[in-house]
């Protein structure tokens, strides 16, 4: 369980997903959503949205993995992967007429592109569903708010580590193949790709990993657990 969905100083945080949201659209409404979706799937590493594309649809996630990545100071910095089931930036959105951001397969992904207009038809008109997807945007923005912090704070030890175990939660293993290169892992963790690769070898002359290539093999989950928290 993510650290922000944990009891912390007598405060319980409770996370709504993207499909407690759409459970609350209507039989007509979830009739005329799949009326006005069209399902596109994409190979790893294509493009899914394209920064500065006008915003004519709400993307939800069926199926994969992807990134999403911002500009920040002329540098691409990834701010955060989403997981199935899952809408794709849904907090910028409604924010901008064109994204902000650039979401990209990390692995073979299916998405559903829904109409805007019909999206925002649910929300003038069905207030249980409205109330359920701003309960939604503000847990994905306590999330990717509390990531960024903790990363933030973190040494390349500590951050590399989160990461890891993110994975693993992610491919429900211990054993799995990261769907990125060690650049884009870089960015994701704001490092430089040295330190990266410095500390995974690291990590694998300690016989905390196995590393070959993309393939990670976590082998002492405790001591990862434990740099995570202290590095």
């Amino acid at each position: 369980m993510p650290d922000f969905l944990k009891k912390e100083n007598d405060f319980k945080y409770t996370f709504l997903d993207a499909k407690g949201c759409l459970n609350k659209l209507t039989n007509d409404e979830k009739n005329e959503l799949v009326k006005n979706k069209v399902d596109v799937e994409f190979e790893p590493g294509e493009t899914i949205i394209k920064r500065g594309l006008e915003v004519n649809n709400i993307l939800y996630l069926n199926e994969g993995l992807v990134k999403l990545e911002i500009i920040n100071d002329g540098e691409p910095y990834t701010v955060g992967l989403v997981e199935s089931h899952s809408f794709i930036g849904i907090i910028c959105c409604f924010a901008f007429e064109n994204f902000d951001f650039t979401a990209t397969a990390l692995e073979k992904t299916k998405v559903s592109f829904i109409n805007k207009n019909i999206f925002e038809g649910f929300i003038k008109n069905n207030g249980d569903f409205a109330l359920n997807l701003i309960k939604h945007m503000s847990g994905v923005s306590n999330g990717i708010f509390h990531r960024i912090t903790t990363l933030s704070q973190k040494n390349i030890d500590g951050a590399l580590s989160i990461i890891l175990l993110d994975f693993a939660k992610i491919y429900k293993s211990n054993s799995f193949v990261i769907p990125m290169v060690r650049k884009e892992l870089a960015n994701m963790l704001g490092y430089s790709k040295e330190s990266v690769i410095n500390t995974l070898s690291k990590f694998n002359k300690e016989k905390i990993i196995k590393v070959s290539d993309r393939n990670i093999e976590i082998l002492d989950p405790k001591k990862l657990q434990q740099i995570s928290k202290l590095g």
